[in-house]
């Protein structure tokens, strides 16, 4: 059976393996929350962001969705993947997406924009990708993000 924890071991392992020799590091995780909890409102909380007025969202299509995953998972700059197949990488990225979708029951996928159009802060991240799925019983984030 797939369980939350078995998303967050894969997302743990692809973070690890593409964490570069440099000052920054990448953090990849999946958190669960509420319907009943408004999208930027629950970044803002789990963030603990600060000033952060500008927090919107974008509906984006299952294959812009698949296309931040692979991004993440294998098209970083020095990525540590063993495998350098981008056929064999798709396959495994269109396997984490199909068991997501089936895990979440996703009915849309949400994609974070405009933090701070005024100044560019780094509270999120140097480089990010956080997303927001919205399923039929709960809500996910799940973000992708180096940090310094």
């Amino acid at each position: 059976m797939v369980t939350l924890d078995f998303f967050k071991e894969i997302l743990s392992a692809h973070a690890l393996r593409n964490n570069p020799v440099a000052n920054y590091f990448y953090e990849f995780n999946i958190v669960v929350f509420d319907h009943s909890i408004d999208a930027p409102d629950f970044m803002r909380t789990y963030f603990a962001l600060k000033d952060n007025k500008e927090l919107a969202v974008r509906t984006i299509t299952e294959f812009e969705f698949r296309e931040i995953i692979y991004k993440w998972f294998f098209g970083r700059e020095h990525s540590k993947n063993i495998n350098q197949d981008p056929a064999e990488n798709l396959e495994k990225v269109n396997s984490f997406y199909h068991s997501l979708k089936e895990f979440t029951k996703e009915k849309r996928i949400f994609h974070f924009q405009n933090v701070n159009k005024q100044s560019h802060e780094y509270q999120l991240g140097i480089d990010y990708d956080y997303l927001y799925i919205d399923g039929e019983e709960k809500n996910f984030l799940i973000y992708f993000s180096a940090q310094g």
